[in-house]
């Protein structure tokens, strides 16, 4: 199996973009790239509270990660397509992230996807979801994975009856900090890839998470038919 369709998913925070990609990597030949999963801990700790560098990694360690991630999953022939969360996060990473592709997976093609939804929608999200923390065991203890919360008892998870927090940046100082710092990424990004001549497909995600998905893949099948 061939490495043949990369998917950028990016947004602003609480737009859905873990929910969705979650969903998606659960298809066969199907895979989730987060760029936090592959870099060094010592990294994370450091951009763990800071407003200004929360979650923000250096474009070394970018492309590190990056390409070490494509080299193990092209090497290991059992996934078609990837779905990259909230990555690339700038266009500097845009090109790090096309230069990659086209060095191990030459041909990939590269459809990206914007999620977007009201202002009003992502503080509500954001308040609302909880992390568990028993069943993502996060290096740095921070959580990401949005917890399905149990019906009996909502304070507590769906899948293992841990208690169920606040996720550490949706607090509302750094979740006003990040939303800033999208706003200040997000041109770029699109620029970044429309001179690469990548199309950037933007889509509501005020929706329910099934129809979000549902456009999606939607999405997918109709471009590939295309070529």
């Amino acid at each position: 199996m061939t490495l043949t369709v990369a998917v950028p998913v990016v947004g602003p925070p609480a737009a859905g973009k873990t929910t969705l990609t979650a969903r998606l990597g659960q298809a066969p030949g199907c895979a989730v790239f987060r760029l936090r999963e592959h870099v060094p801990e010592t990294i994370l700790a450091a951009t763990a509270t800071s407003a200004e560098r929360l979650g923000w990694i250096d474009d070394f360690n970018v492309v590190t990660a990056l390409r070490g991630y494509l080299d193990t999953t092209v090497k290991g022939d059992q996934t078609s397509t990837v779905f990259f969360d909230n990555f690339p996060g700038t266009g500097t990473q845009v090109r790090l992230f096309l230069a990659a592709l086209e060095q191990h997976a030459p041909g990939c093609t590269v459809h990206a996807v914007e999620l977007a939804s009201e202002v009003t929608t992502l503080y509500r999200r954001a308040f609302q979801r909880r992390v568990c923390h028993r069943c993502e065991r996060d290096p740095i203890h921070d959580p990401r994975l949005p917890a399905e919360p149990s019906a009996e008892d909502a304070q507590r998870c769906a899948r293992c009856g841990g208690i169920l927090h606040p996720r550490r940046g949706d607090a509302p100082r750094l979740l006003r900090a990040r939303l800033q710092r999208y706003r200040q990424t997000a041109d770029g990004i699109r620029q970044a890839f429309a001179e690469a001549g990548v199309a950037v497909t933007r889509l509501n995600s005020g929706t329910s998470p099934e129809q979000t998905a549902q456009a999606v893949t939607a999405l997918l099948t109709s471009r590939i038919r295309q070529l």
